[in-house]
C-alpha cells in the first residue's frame, strides 16, 4: 500500500510564500490568505525587478527616480513638464522631484524655467544631453526586459492587463497628469 505523502515541514520549505502559506494555515488564520500571498509575492518580485533595474542604471550614473523623471520628460510632447506634474506622475513627494531635478540640472541633463503664466510654478525641460543619456539607459534596460527577464511576452501582457485592472480599482485613473 502506498504511503501517504505529507506536506513538507517548515524547516525544509525554501520558497518564502510556501512557508508563509504553511504557517497561515498552521495558525488557523481566517480570510485574506490569497490576497496576502499575492501581495507578498508582488512585493518580492517588485524588489527583485527594481534591484535588477537599479543595477543596470548604475552603469549610466542614474538612480531609478532620476531615470523615471528623465523618461517622463522624454516621453512628453514638448520635453517639458511642471515639477508638480512630475511628482504626481512618479508618485513621489514634490520634494523628491525637486531634489532629483537639482541633481539632473547640475549634470546639465535638464533645465528649469519659470512657467509662462503662473509665477509659482516651475517648468523642467530635458536637454539634448539628457535625451542621449535616457535613451542609452533605456536601451540597456530594454536588453534586460526592464527587470522582467524570463517572462513570456504573453504572460507580461496579461500581467500588465491585470495590474491595470487592479490599479484602476484602487483609484489610479490612468489619466495623464
Amino acid at each position: 500500500m502506498p504511503r501517504a505523502t505529507s506536506a513538507p515541514t517548515p524547516d525544509v520549505i525554501t520558497d518564502p510564500l510556501e512557508w508563509a502559506q504553511h504557517y497561515w494555515r498552521e495558525h488557523g488564520l481566517e480570510g485574506g490568505e490569497v490576497p496576502f500571498l499575492v501581495f507578498s509575492s508582488l512585493l518580492r518580485y517588485h524588489r527583485m525587478a527594481v534591484a535588477a533595474v537599479e543595477d543596470q542604471l548604475r552603469a549610466h550614473d542614474l538612480n531609478l527616480t532620476d531615470y523615471l523623471l528623465l523618461m517622463t520628460l522624454e516621453l512628453s510632447d514638448s520635453g517639458t513638464r511642471l515639477i508638480s506634474s512630475l511628482a504626481r506622475s512618479l508618485m513621489v513627494h514634490a520634494t523628491t522631484a525637486t531634489l532629483a531635478t537639482d541633481r539632473l540640472e547640475t549634470r546639465k541633463l535638464l533645465k528649469r524655467s519659470p512657467h509662462p503664466t503662473d509665477r509659482r510654478a516651475i517648468c523642467v525641460t530635458i536637454t539634448p544631453a539628457g535625451r542621449d543619456l535616457v535613451r542609452g539607459a533605456t536601451k540597456s534596460l530594454s536588453g534586460m526586459d526592464f527587470g522582467l527577464a524570463g517572462g513570456a511576452p504573453e504572460n507580461l501582457r496579461k500581467l500588465g492587463e491585470i495590474l491595470t485592472e487592479l490599479r484602476r480599482a484602487a483609484g489610479d485613473t490612468g489619466k495623464a497628469v
